[in-house]
């Protein structure tokens, strides 16, 4: 055997094995007897030293000669692996622009030949057509001194799906949410005519974070009209560039290749994350072995292989409750995927995950061929309460008991306020028609037309308006049209008191509703006033695991943090957690919603690293919840962003916020006020940073949304002036940046309580441009009034506090008066002074 070809052999075995839990890699060589045995122990001894994590080693033949060298703008760190047709290195982008951790791929030495440089050159066009944030993103590309190709990208630090789903025992339900976002990185790979062609878990791997990342397009194929012909074989030299145990049967005989064979592989892999094995592992470990089996040998039914450590693994108490679990549906959803058939499958990775939405939610799904009694069952299961009340109204008609002439009323008066709320939606939806031909229907037009249409049409009944004002004061709410919400959610609250009374429950959700929209709105006295109605009316009679309380509760921390309270937000954030992990469990979205909100009283009060975990715990729990670009998840990857820039991991924070603006964008559109806090928080990041032209430019995008997606006293509309003109400053234009603090300062005085920390942290940055232009007189009017404000609301220890006397004491040394700088240096933390 030529060198080269027994290079092949080590790399492929390796490869192999590596892909196995630990305890099974050294079974894997003693099979595998079609390899040389001095490619065996060669391959053992890697797999020694691998498990060991030795640092940097070189497996497969690799070079380590480019570590410590710099390939462009990247300083190379060590050798992260090996694959089969080039080696990855870690490396750090060290030049004047930023520090950034990064993956770069170069063809290894000695497969510098045609074909490599073809693979090579392919798998860079084929990243470069793809944007997701659920695949490894092409940064960067160049030639080493040598001549060889790489190609730099983004650094993912992760497990392989299975071991990162088995490490956590994940639940089934966990499992195939996760696993919906493989499909979705798939299917944007497929819509960009791209098919993968070697799907397994070593190439999806998860992020602590519980993000997935799709990785190494080399052998992958662009299917566009221009690209039929790519002429770049699946094998070569007896080496397979692809792995046979995830391979569908057409790869295997090396038929012409479609989306449909990556279906394929994604059904082998939801095989193994469900049931804790590969279908087909009964022939042996030799290529020869299954390969054979993958063409010959039908896929098993997953839960008909299931084991106890499987069940274990995936939180069921036995082999048994896995097997219920997955006979019938799941069983249908794999075997419909890892059909042998092409024609069999689905037909795209969209339908497959699409199927598995429809599991998750309750729904028939496509795989299950119907017949009316499994979608009778699949009715009665999602409506256990409907199915419960229609067998107790018939077992009272049969025993003969009637209810009395008050319950039908009252029955009969819901149905018809349903019937009508529901119906008056069905036909407001069929009826809007577009302003303008050729478009969608915005959902704003809808709900203008709702609002004219609602008092006209339902007005006379109190009860049913209150519903329907409700509903569409929460739309408007949720696309951040706050004044039109406000006014639907007034008119539901006097609907309510009139029906119930003032001391209802139903009045105190109206209180509620209120009060959060106007703390969106940042009337924070007015939010609390109404918040603090709510308490007084259901506090007595709430329970210990209340949703609504829970509601409440949070809503206290959340004035509170407004007002600079961190301590006592954080007390009722904690209480409000408690609460919903007692009524909902620890994976429920609004247990994430709580854990972000404990984050930030954290951080205000300088517990960083404590927030960030929290918040990370927070995301994990609403990506596994939600693998499709939502709004709970930006919601929560925008106060990780927050977390890590204020520690100063510059890198990560910045991805974070570029990853989260794409996902506002997507989800809400750059209009919504969340939008514009997030590119708020960007261009502080980028102030931060020194590149004052850029955060001008950011802060003056918010700034154009005032009176549009943004009342003026929406708080990232002070918060955006104060950024600019902290920039302008910065970049010399000191007139401009007094305007805009200036105006900054006005819009907190005037929504703002007289006390708030705010308006002492516009004093005290308008301080600091008078510092700036020599003003030493206006510059301590403002700090000492900004010193007053803090110490009483935040405390003589708090950072803002600290930060305003380190001030002070700048300002009275550049003014030459060192006895007021030592007044207010003693008044610093040790830590302040190092």
């Amino acid at each position: 055997m030529t060198d080269p070809d027994r290079l092949r052999q080590v790399r492929e075995l390796f490869d192999r094995a590596m892909d196995l839990e630990p305890p099974a890699r050294r079974e894997y060589l003693e099979r595998a007897t079609t390899y040389p045995t001095d490619v065996r122990l060669e391959v053992g001894d890697l797999i020694t030293r691998a498990e060991r994590t030795e640092a940097p080693f070189v497996p497969l033949g690799g070079s380590a000669d480019l570590i410590g060298q710099r390939l462009g703008a990247y300083h190379v760190v060590r050798l992260a692996g090996v694959g089969g047709m080039g080696a990855v290195y870690e490396a750090v982008r060290a030049d004047d622009q930023y520090q950034k951790r990064v993956a770069i791929k170069v063809v290894q030495s000695g497969l510098g030949s045609d074909l490599a440089m073809a693979r090579f050159r392919q798998e860079r066009q084929i990243l470069a057509t793809l944007e997701h944030k659920n695949i490894a993103t092409l940064l960067d590309g160049g030639m080493t001194p040598d001549g060889r190709p790489f190609l730099v990208m983004e650094f993912v630090e992760g497990q392989p799906i299975t071991t990162w789903c088995d490490a956590r025992a994940l639940s089934v339900a966990d499992r195939l949410r996760l696993f919906r976002q493989v499909c979705g990185a798939v299917q944007h790979a497929h819509r960009n005519l791209v098919t993968h062609r070697d799907l397994k878990p070593g190439n999806i791997l998860v992020t602590a974070e519980g993000t997935v990342k799709l990785l190494d397009f080399g052998i992958a194929k662009l299917t566009g009209p221009e690209s039929d012909a790519d002429g770049l074989p699946l094998t070569r030299g007896g080496a397979r560039t692809f792995t046979p145990e995830y391979a569908s049967p057409e790869q295997i005989r090396g038929d012409a290749l479609t989306t449909v064979s990556d279906v394929y592989s994604l059904g082998v892999v939801l095989f193994e994350l469900l049931a804790g094995r590969r279908p087909h592992t009964g022939r042996g470990s030799a290529l020869v072995d299954i390969e054979r089996a993958v063409l010959e040998d039908p896929v098993p039914r997953p839960s008909a292989v299931v084991t106890d450590e499987a069940a274990r693994r995936r939180g069921e108490r036995g082999a048994e409750r896995l097997r219920r679990r997955l006979h019938g549906e799941l069983d249908n959803v794999i075997l419909t995927a890892a059909k042998a058939e092409i024609d069999g499958r689905y037909a795209s990775v969209e339908r497959l995950s699409d199927d598995i939405r429809r599991y998750l939610d309750g729904l028939p799904v496509a795989a299950q061929r119907g017949w009316a009694g499994y979608r009778a069952a699949k009715f009665l299961k999602r409506n256990r309460g409907v199915a419960a009340v229609s067998a107790l109204l018939l077992v009272a008609l049969i025993g003969g008991i009637v209810s009395t002439l008050a319950q039908a009323r009252r029955a009969e008066a819901a149905q018809s306020r349903a019937e009508r709320v529901n119906g008056f939606l069905r036909s407001l939806l069929s009826s809007v028609k577009p302003t303008t031909g050729g478009r969608d229907v915005p959902i704003s037009e809808v709900l203008d037309s709702a609002a004219r249409r609602v008092l006209s049409e339902l007005g006379t009944d109190p009860a049913t308006g209150a519903e329907l004002e409700t509903v569409i004061g929460e739309s408007y709410r949720a696309l951040g049209r706050y004044e039109d919400a406000e006014r639907h959610f007034v008119t539901a609250l006097g609907h309510r008191r009139r029906i119930s009374g003032d001391a209802s429950v139903s009045a105190a959700i109206g209180w509620s509703n209120l009060g959060g929209v106007l703390l969106a709105k940042g009337e924070i006295d007015r939010a609390d006033s109404a918040y603090a109605r709510a308490l007084a009316i259901y506090r007595p009679g709430a329970g210990p695991s209340d949703s609504l309380l829970a509601s409440l509760t949070e809503s206290q921390g959340s004035i509170a943090n407004a007002r600079g309270r961190s301590a006592d937000a954080e007390r009722f954030h904690r209480e409000a957690l408690a609460l919903r992990k007692t009524s909902l469990g620890d994976r429920a979205d609004m247990v994430a919603f709580s854990m972000n909100n404990v984050a930030v009283a954290l951080g205000n009060q300088n517990r960083w690293a404590e927030a960030e975990s929290l918040h990370r715990a927070a995301v994990g729990i609403l990506r596994s919840n939600h693998p499709e670009p939502n709004v709970l998840v930006a919601d929560a990857e925008d106060a990780l962003a927050t977390a890590l820039d204020i520690q100063g991991k510059v890198a990560l924070a910045e991805s974070a916020y570029v990853r989260v603006l794409e996902l506002r964008r997507a989800v809400t559109g750059v209009a919504h006020p969340q939008y514009s806090w997030t590119l708020f928080n960007y261009a502080m990041f980028t102030l931060a940073q020194g590149n004052y032209t850029k955060a001008a430019a950011l802060s003056r995008s918010v700034l154009a949304q005032r009176g549009k997606g943004l009342p003026e006293s929406h708080p990232a509309i002070a918060a955006s002036l104060q950024t600019l003109g902290r920039a302008l400053d910065k970049d010399g234009d000191h007139v401009g940046g007094e305007r805009a603090l200036r105006e900054s300062m006005a819009l907190r005085k005037r929504y703002l309580p007289a006390d708030s920390w705010l308006v002492a942290s516009s004093e005290g940055v308008l301080a600091d441009h008078y510092i700036l232009v020599r003003d030493c007189s206006a510059a301590e009017s403002l700090a000492l009034s900004a010193d007053r404000i803090m110490v009483a609301a935040l405390g003589n220890d708090h950072p803002n506090t600290q930060t305003n006397l380190r001030r002070l004491v700048a300002l009275y040394e550049t003014w030459g008066r060192p006895e007021g700088a030592a007044q207010f240096r003693a008044r610093l933390k040790p830590a302040a002074t190092e």
